[in-house]
């Protein structure tokens, strides 16, 4: 049974009385950091109540195994893809036998044994589609910025080449892209829109466009089946591996909103981020976005490595440039099993190692030599003024808004940005 305690339960409460009364043999926790010390919480309740074999797995526990296993209410930690490790472990569990697969680490004692580590799985199309039908309340899933409703997110590979060091990604999926066919993609995105009537696909894979090939014959095959189907990017696209015929394709298969990490308008800290992306690249490539008319988005992170207020005007001056129809700030976020974190935990810039602090809407948790917390939290507050409160700006949106589900996700984002302002005071 799959249990999602954002969606399924009212309170903890209320999760805790469920576990109880069904009492299962085998506990899995997926661990996103900011959650891990929730997650630790309710790990401890449940062993106050009996002894089940608890698994946390994850992105933030293949990242920091080591330290996860540490804690007392967890029995055992799965690393990376979990899909086969899991399903090796529970074979030898219902014969009575506890031991560590590959991929995984045990807890046996005061001891800890680990298994070697575990291939990444080459045949994606070998995996069935996730069991949706295991969760309790699929309808209830509608991301913040969702047009249309009901909505599923999708991968269609795993794997990110590139060496960005504030990106969690490819100590998870490693860095070589994995595909899944083409025909097995749209395979299930058929069967989600019979059996789920599904009209919006968020796609959340890390590099979506890096095989032109795939992804022209995959958006050949959307234009001529699913052009009543709203496709997003959650992720957005990396702006270096689109070109003229990869945006016409998007545009003739029915994507009307294409999104960029953009991160910096320095190119300094783009460097030393190992982005790999030149500033006229950017410039050039958000131009021939527009020209064809999508509706654009760019995403970017202040507070990055051998940032400055310098290189922070810099990139509230390109997001101003650039003018997509939407921007999003966040702060830096130094997750752990990153370069990033590494070189703030050796150099003594974070302020603490609470993970429940480490969201993307949290304030920042470290300084920089040349850069307060303080000035990271005003620059973020700046750039969202700067870049919405322009007549232009808010005459542009209030123009395109066409349905309540419009004026919904901007008056989200308005609350958004007034909470800001308000809790810097």
């Amino acid at each position: 049974e799959i249990i999602d305690l954002d969606v399924d339960f009212e309170k903890e409460f209320h999760f805790i009385e469920f576990v109880k009364s069904v009492q299962p043999d085998v506990i899995g926790f997926t661990i996103v950091t900011p959650c891990f010390n929730s997650a630790v919480i309710l790990a401890n309740k449940i062993k106050e109540i009996y002894n089940p074999f608890i698994i946390f797995g994850g992105p933030h526990t293949s990242a920091v195994p080591e330290e996860v296993i540490k804690e007392k209410s967890v029995n055992g930690v799965i690393i990376g893809e979990g899909e086969r490790t899991i399903v090796e472990f529970m074979r030898h569990f219902k014969r009575g036998v506890t031991v560590p697969v590959a991929g995984m680490i045990i807890k046996s004692g005061n001891r800890f044994l680990r298994c070697r580590k575990r291939d990444f799985i080459e045949d994606l199309n070998g995996l069935p589609f996730p069991a949706r039908s295991l969760l309790r309340h699929p309808e209830r899933y509608s991301p913040p910025d969702a047009l249309q409703t009901p909505v599923a997110t999708i991968l269609t590979s795993r794997g990110c080449p590139y060496r960005c060091t504030f990106c969690q990604a490819p100590g998870i999926w490693g860095r070589k892209i994995r595909r899944r066919s083409v025909e097995n993609v749209i395979a299930e995105i058929k069967f989600l829109n019979k059996k789920y009537n599904i009209r919006e696909i968020h796609i959340a894979d890390d590099d979506f466009t890096h095989s032109k090939e795939w992804t022209l014959n995959f958006l050949n095959m959307v234009k001529s089946e699913f052009l009543g189907t709203r496709f997003y990017f959650m992720n957005g696209l990396r702006i270096d591996n689109v070109d003229r015929e990869i945006l016409e394709n998007l545009k003739r298969a029915g994507f009307i909103n294409v999104g960029f990490g953009i991160e910096s308008g320095s190119q300094r800290i783009l460097n030393k981020v190992k982005k790999g992306l030149k500033i006229e690249e950017i410039k050039k490539k958000f131009r021939m976005a527009k020209k064809l008319g999508f509706k654009t988005w760019a995403f970017f992170i202040l507070g990055l490595p051998g940032e400055t207020p310098s290189t922070l005007k810099e990139t509230i001056a390109l997001s101003l440039s650039l003018d997509p129809d939407f921007a999003k700030f966040f702060y830096l976020v130094p997750y752990p099993g990153t370069d990033v974190y590494e070189e703030f935990l050796t150099k003594r810039y974070l302020q603490t190692r609470d993970f429940s602090r480490y969201g993307l809407y949290t304030e920042p948790v470290y300084e920089l030599p040349l850069l307060s917390k303080s000035e990271i939290e005003k620059a973020l507050i700046l750039a969202y003024l700067r870049f919405y409160l322009r007549p232009s700006k808010i005459l542009r949106i209030l123009f395109r808004i066409r349905t309540l589900t419009e004026l919904r996700l901007n008056y989200r984002a308005i609350l958004f940005l007034l909470r800001k302002v308000i809790r810097r005071g």
